[in-house]
């Protein structure tokens, strides 16, 4: 799965990003990846890496994307994976700036999020004046939660693209969504931990 994550931002970068009217564009195999810029970076959103862990790839372990082909619309978040949905009660008793702060928190972490076994997707938000010569690091972020709760949709890149400017020091940053295949025999010694 990595080696498809590194080869497809191998391709990303490699690749020609223009600007035409703001819509970012990128020549990637056989397609055309349209994504959009929000005034600060260009976004690439929803980018699938691998086949849908539907059917008979449920359960098993990613398998790479068939070559990219026509024109891509990348303009919106890939689906969440499954997770636990989490009800967090906030007590009456909290001052209200505590309460507020926690319902904030909460809200973002734990709200409902569009959810499917669809969901090998990331996002790539890059600087608009990237170009394949820029050879700029690559930031890439797995949102934790302990294969409970979680998705690349929750933490804005174009925050991460803004400050890197800012210090002068471009990147891309990445998110990424994955699945929890805890049952795939190459993962299964981690269960045994609550063996005891």
């Amino acid at each position: 799965m990595f080696r498809s994550i590194a080869w497809f931002l191998l391709s990303f970068v490699i690749s020609s990003i223009t600007c035409s009217n703001r819509t970012p564009t990128v020549h990637l195999d056989d397609a055309t990846l349209h994504g959009t810029f929000d005034g600060v970076a260009n976004r690439f959103l929803g980018i699938p890496f691998a086949k849908p862990p539907t059917g008979n790839l449920r359960f098993r372990l990613p398998v790479p994307n068939s070559p990219y082909s026509g024109n891509i619309s990348l303009t919106q978040f890939g689906n969440s994976c499954p997770q636990q949905l989490t009800n967090i009660t906030i007590p009456d008793t909290l001052p209200r700036n505590v309460s507020d702060t926690i319902s904030n928190l909460t809200g973002r972490i734990f709200s409902p999020m569009p959810g499917s076994e669809d969901c090998l997707y990331l996002n790539v938000f890059a600087p608009p004046q990237a170009t394949p010569r820029s050879s700029l690091p690559v930031v890439a972020w797995i949102p934790g939660g302990g294969f409970e709760i979680g998705t690349a949709s929750t933490f804005n890149g174009t925050a991460i693209i803004e400050r890197s400017l800012q210090l002068g020091e471009p990147v891309i940053y990445i998110s990424i969504n994955y699945r929890s295949i805890r049952i795939h025999p190459e993962v299964q010694f981690s269960l045994r931990i609550f063996t005891w």
